[in-house]
């Protein structure tokens, strides 16, 4: 190996003993950390090679006396997190790391042991902003880029995460944690991309040496981006649609979807598992088609050579085996993550498993995640291994991260979570007798749950969980599953490659969880929603996105997305909404207004596009409705831009704006919540709607929010 010129040169192995040229690949400075001073190779203390060597015990030992000692050594006291961390005590963690903060909370050492909690929290969103945080105190302190390297890689914005990997080992290579992350995904990343290019441009290469190129970028390629493939699928097949075979847990309910499957003897009906790894099965249905683990396969593995699904075939499947049989009639599960390499489209109402071709990308190796036209209306999610996960905002008091797993007929959430969030503290838990003998605690409250485009009001048969299994394959804490009580009725379409998820409501579908459930219509205990009507909101703190596509009461459905366009940039604490990006939500409600001939729509919004990428979950209500300026003319330069705790950051500047129409009676420069202004006939309700979404009526029986069209909004904040 060498260095030249900031970048670190290595020869490929894959063709130096075939060929008599050489390909050098390089990871170079992304400029970034190159001002900084490197950490010179340094003689390391008991502890330091306690936790190189990955004696955790007695490395926490050892940063423990060195901190009780040295109670102000900020740097002890973050590898005391750090070991903490790695021997799961989370919560002593968070403690050291909070500490640490209240000593001297705009110190990077400090800020970066606080991400590092807040990852292992599962709390990835607040971890990168911590580490952001870190960086701007101190570009030099390699372990700050390390954190947010983390949250960038399941957040699939893997060109951002080599970048911020290979800033922190140019800083410090001597790290363990850092020179792990560069060895096994920067530097592999730098190999693939240099031998790709080289096999475009070598025209005159031997077929043989061709093969071994080709077989070594292959090997490398599943290291830079979350990839937890099972079986080599063959590519001839562009799409397919598979049908899904339902399973009843009675003549009218069903509690599952299976696929057919063709092991090399017999077939297999395997439970469609979103939450799963390939393919699991029984050992004795294993042994019937004469499977057997390779001599170097992890203990509970069997091999087999193909597998068919459909006009799909797989090649050297390893198959996780369980030494019991199933429950529930299946002869084991198949993860959606079988199909990777396709858009996929689980149509549970439709009962068919669609496959298409993903969108083109633009480089070999995976870079930051783009969301392509024909994906605008995806949500991004989080990737971790098998895993797509949800943040889920939990009776509007915090945002906990759930697994979609429709493998599993009950939603669960852990019992730290639940506590936190229920007013129930007595017989906090109801004992259930499963069919095979085994007891399961439901807890004795009912949850309102919001993800994605959905609001999920008053779940009431949530299940007690033990998240240890999963929060050791995640490397983060767990809150829950959504089960397939709660996705059964829906669509679920799934891009794993880039993170992204569009679930879908279709009307009709049955039982509870179709569209109208969903939207809480019918509910017997309606969800008592705040009342602000009364309140009178700044004009200048109101978000104005404008209609970009008429929404006509008469052609949208429940679950139906929509979209607006912000007129200005907008803060909100640590997010910047930019003008021009989009702000989504989706239908809860249409038809006729009850009691008379008139009709109502319903709609909440609660994603937007943070920082211009990727967006997030937010608490937004519709406060009021301005037609287009060629229905209604009162649009006004007035008010300066910044306020506490979000607004348009230009202070001081003089933007376009409304006049006092918009709160007839009451103080000026004020939006009186309900307000709508320039559609005679419409009347708005702020929170009429399911679930407490904004209802729109009309005293026609359809109406129409004109293209133009402004969306006031305003930003809820829990008290």
């Amino acid at each position: 190996m060498r260095v030249e010129s900031g970048c670190v040169f290595r020869v490929s192995s894959w063709i130096g003993s075939v060929s008599a040229g050489v390909i050098l690949t390089a990871a170079c400075s992304n400029g970034v950390a190159a001002n900084c001073p490197a950490v010179e190779a340094h003689e390391e203390t008991p502890a330091y090679l306690a936790y190189s060597q990955s004696h955790f015990q007695r490395a926490e030992d050892l940063y423990g006396q060195q901190v009780s000692q040295h109670p102000q050594d900020l740097e002890a006291a973050a590898w005391l997190v750090r070991t903490l961390l790695h021997e799961n005590e989370i919560s002593q963690a968070a403690a050291a790391a909070a500490k640490m903060m209240a000593q001297d909370p705009h110190s990077a050492i400090a800020l970066t042991a606080q991400a590092e909690v807040q990852y292992r929290q599962g709390e990835p969103w607040q971890a990168l902003e911590t580490a952001k945080a870190a960086v701007a105190a101190n570009p030099c302190y390699a372990r700050a880029h390390l954190v947010r390297s983390w949250a960038l890689r399941i957040d699939s914005m893997y060109a951002s995460e080599r970048a911020e990997i290979q800033s922190a080992y140019e800083i410090d290579p001597t790290d363990p944690d850092i020179r792990h992350g560069w060895l096994s995904i920067a530097l592999p990343a730098h190999e693939v991309s240099s031998v790709h290019e080289a096999l475009k441009t070598m025209k005159d290469m031997d077929e043989e040496s061709r093969q071994k190129a080709t077989a070594s970028m292959e090997e490398m390629l599943p290291m830079v981006f979350e990839n937890s493939e099972t079986c080599k699928v063959q590519p001839s097949v562009a799409s397919a649609t598979v049908p899904l075979l339902p399973a009843f847990l009675d003549p009218k309910h069903v509690e599952a979807y299976k696929l057919d499957v063709q092991l090399p003897q017999t077939k297999a009906k395997l439970t469609v598992d979103t939450a799963a790894s390939g393919i699991y099965i029984s050992r004795a249905l294993a042994e019937q088609n004469g499977l057997k683990a390779d001599p170097n396969d992890p203990p509970g593995t069997v091999r087999a050579e193909s597998v068919r699904i459909g006009p799909l075939e797989f090649h050297n499947c390893l198959m996780g085996v369980s030494e019991a049989p199933f429950g529930g009639r299946t002869d084991g599960f198949i993860g959606t993550d079988m199909f990777a390499s396709y858009l996929i489209t689980l149509d549970q109402p439709g009962a068919k498993l669609k496959l298409d071709p993903l969108p083109e990308q633009a480089d070999f190796v995976p870079g930051d995640r783009a969301i392509p036209s024909e994906l605008s209306n995806y949500s991004p999610v989080y990737h971790r291994r098998q895993y797509l996960l949800e943040p889920v905002m939990l009776n509007s008091k915090t945002r906990k991260l759930f697994i979609l797993d429709t493998g599993i007929r009950f939603s669960t959430m852990t019992s730290e979570v639940a506590h936190s969030i229920s007013a129930t503290k007595v017989n906090f838990t109801n004992p259930i007798q499963t069919v095979s003998g085994s007891t399961l605690h439901v807890y004795r409250d009912s949850f309102n749950m919001q993800f994605a485009n959905l609001a999920l009001e008053h779940q009431s048969h949530v299940l007690e969980f033990d998240p240890s299994a999963v929060n050791a394959n995640a490397g983060f804490e767990v809150a829950g599953m959504l089960g397939f009580d709660m996705l059964h009725s829906l669509v679920l379409h799934m891009d794993y490659r880039d993170g992204l998820v569009k679930l879908e409501s279709v009307e009709g579908a049955s039982e509870r969880g179709s569209a109208n459930a969903i939207a809480n219509v019918g509910n017997d205990q309606p969800m008592e929603c705040p009342r602000f009507q009364d309140q009178d909101f700044p004009a200048r703190s109101a978000i104005r996105a404008k209609v970009v596509s008429t929404l006509d009461s008469s052609h949208l459905k429940p679950g139906k997305e929509v979209t607006v366009k912000l007129v200005e940039e907008y803060r909100i604490d640590k997010c910047t909404l930019s003008a021009g990006s989009f702000l989504t939500g989706h239908v809860t409600a249409t038809g006729p207004s009850k009691g008379s001939a008139g009709s109502e729509l319903a709609l909440v919004f609660d994603h937007g596009q943070c920082d211009g990428h990727s967006a997030g979950e937010m608490t937004l209500k519709v406060i009021g409705l301005v037609a287009p300026p060629d229905q209604y003319d009162a649009l006004h330069s007035a008010l300066p831009g910044e306020v506490a705790g979000g607004g348009r950051t230009q202070a001081g500047t003089q933007v376009g704006y409304f006049d006092d129409n918009l709160n007839p009676g009451g103080p000026p420069h004020t939006i009186h919540p309900g307000i709508v202004t320039g559609y005679p006939k419409l009347k708005l309700d702020p929170m009429g709607g399911p679930g407490c979404s904004a209802k729109i009526t009309s005293t026609e029986p359809n109406f129409r929010l004109w293209i133009g069209s402004e969306i006031l909004l305003g930003m809820m904040v829990s008290q």
